[in-house]
């Protein structure tokens, strides 16, 4: 870089806040001019120059000697000690504070020129990029370490997601999908805090109480679909794949889908009259749909149509799929489209042609993940210019579809009558919280706060069916169902959670385990309760 420029000396140097000292550790030189190495003072600069830098403005100086910037006489003693008369600094700040500087020196007065400018900021740029890697880098060191007591299912959770990021060599985009993620969770806190802000102030107006509690209780549902969101992602959300129909699946999103688009894209939807059913998880297959159409939402910036077919399809011979009928969802855009370079990695996790900010990359991966989770795929078609088409398929079964009610359609009726339930969770409040809710309801709770409590238990109550977390000190939740199985064979299992390996549940319970997603509401788990007994006649076990 210093031979490009012709310059005397160039480098990179540190900012230590607390000591307000550079340390310039990297520096060339062309044999004349004395290398710049070791620790110096931030306000060699001058006041001047340092305001700007923190401001995070490049400095172009031609003459330290002659700038109205650098016109104090210990910046003029102090270039004269290191040789030096014109200066180029390129500041990078993070988090509002300035962090280190790459610069240009030369012995001699020089005019610099717009592309020296550009250049050293391109590179500052580069440098900001692997300086932001080493940071996720050191944090994922860190947190490694605060996470070595943990237990098993959480350790391994943290391996699995290490491993997934250094594989993908994409840290910088892990900052972005932080940041995003904070920002969405930050908006959901706000409405429930503000909510219970506002029924603490007015306890006594029924009304307002149950219109701020409903406004609390959306805004967390609205974390929850973030969280199952990334969970999906990382496979580590059970999809609970079941019989059901595409179109009755994509039809209510319309109006959702209209707005999301905007008046400028025009939305049309074709779905095959005559629906066969697929095996498929319906908030999996809402999840693509949106997000697809968010994709060609923003390949279309100034307006288009997007359309929204579903066909029957059947496939042989494919290596990636089984031989089957497959239910077809093209989504079609008349956007800008892709090359062919750009459609062979879209799918890939992290990759993304948006602007920095603008997108993780994870949307169609995860959309892919889905689909290959469903037994089906994902096909991309686009050409550049005329747009894209995205054909998910999902296999077609013929088990009967199972009708899909909105949550606020379930009812908390039990046949059964009262229960008695153990429930396990090492979280005081979640537990507290859903044994006073099943005890309104009704049932007798026995409460344990991990899993050697509640073989302890088992030994001297009586109980008609488990509710266990998963994520638990000492013992998780499918070590638990395995103890459980050996002294009480015939107690039904349910586990609540919002994360848990599925693997090690299924091998506890071969496949059959029944999973409620946390966060639920009361009317789901009721539901679930009753589900879990339906089978059997209601046969209490001590």
């Amino acid at each position: 870089m210093g031979t490009h420029f012709g310059v005397a000396r160039t480098g990179y140097g540190q900012l230590d806040p607390v000591e307000d000292i550079f340390h310039y550790d990297i520096c060339w030189t062309d044999g004349a001019a004395p290398p710049l190495l070791g620790r110096y003072p931030a306000k060699a600069f001058g006041p001047k120059i340092v305001a700007a830098l923190q401001k995070g403005q490049t400095i172009v100086i031609d003459d330290l000697f002659r700038s109205e910037l650098s016109d104090d006489t210990q910046i003029h003693t102090d270039a004269k000690s290191v040789d030096t008369r014109a200066i180029l600094v390129v500041p990078f700040i993070r988090d509002g504070r300035l962090q280190t500087i790459v610069y240009l020196n030369d012995r001699r007065p020089r005019a610099w020129h717009r592309d020296d400018t550009a250049f050293m900021e391109e590179i500052a740029e580069r440098t900001r990029l692997v300086i932001e890697r080493a940071a996720v880098e050191e944090q994922l060191r860190e947190l490694n370490a605060t996470l070595e007591g943990r237990v098993e299912a959480r350790t391994r959770e943290l391996r699995d997601t290490q491993e997934a990021l250094l594989h993908s060599q994409k840290l910088e985009a892990i900052g972005q999908l932080v940041s995003g993620m904070a920002h969405d969770f930050n908006n959901v806190l706000a409405a429930i805090v503000g909510a219970y802000d506002l029924i603490l102030r007015r306890p006594e107006d029924l009304d307002r109480v149950r219109r701020y509690a409903q406004g609390g209780l959306d805004a967390a549902e609205r974390g929850a679909k973030l969280t199952a969101q990334l969970l999906a992602f990382a496979r580590a959300q059970r999809i609970q794949l079941q019989p059901l129909l595409v179109c009755d699946v994509i039809r209510p999103l319309h109006d959702l889908l209209a707005r999301t688009l905007g008046p400028m894209i025009k939305l049309n939807f074709q779905l095959n009259p005559n629906p066969v059913p697929v095996l498929a998880d319906a908030t999996q297959l809402e999840m693509m749909v949106l997000n697809l159409a968010i994709n060609a939402r923003d390949a279309m910036p100034h307006g288009g149509s997007l359309t929204i077919s579903t066909y029957v399809r059947t496939i042989a011979g494919d290596s990636e799929i089984a031989d089957n009928d497959y239910v077809e969802i093209a989504v079609r855009d008349s956007g800008t489209g892709m090359d062919d370079v750009t459609c062979r990695r879209a799918m890939e996790p992290f990759f993304t042609t948006k602007a920095v900010g603008k997108g993780t990359g994870l949307g169609l991966a995860q959309i892919y993940g889905s689909a290959r989770q469903a037994g089906g795929t994902v096909r991309l078609e686009s050409t550049l210019g005329e747009g894209t088409t995205v054909r998910v398929l999902l296999p077609c079964t013929t088990r009967e579809p199972v009708a899909t009610l909105p949550t606020s359609a379930l009812a908390p009726v039990s046949d059964y009558g009262a229960v008695r339930i153990l429930l396990v969770d090492d979280d005081d409040s979640v537990r507290t919280m859903v044994a006073s809710a099943l005890e309104s309801h009704g049932h007798h709770v026995v409460e344990a706060a991990n899993g050697n409590s509640a073989l302890t238990l088992l030994d001297t109550q009586t109980v008609d069916i488990a509710i266990i977390d998963f994520a638990m000190p000492e013992m998780n939740g499918a070590e638990l169902a395995a103890r459980i199985a050996q002294t009480c064979p015939s107690l039904p299992v349910m586990f609540a959670s919002g994360f848990a390996d599925t693997d090690a549940i299924d091998a506890v319970m071969g496949g059959n385990a029944i999973m409620l997603r946390k966060p639920f509401r009361m009317d789901e788990l009721l539901l679930a309760i009753d589900g879990l007994l339906a089978p059997r006649p209601l046969d209490s076990v001590a």
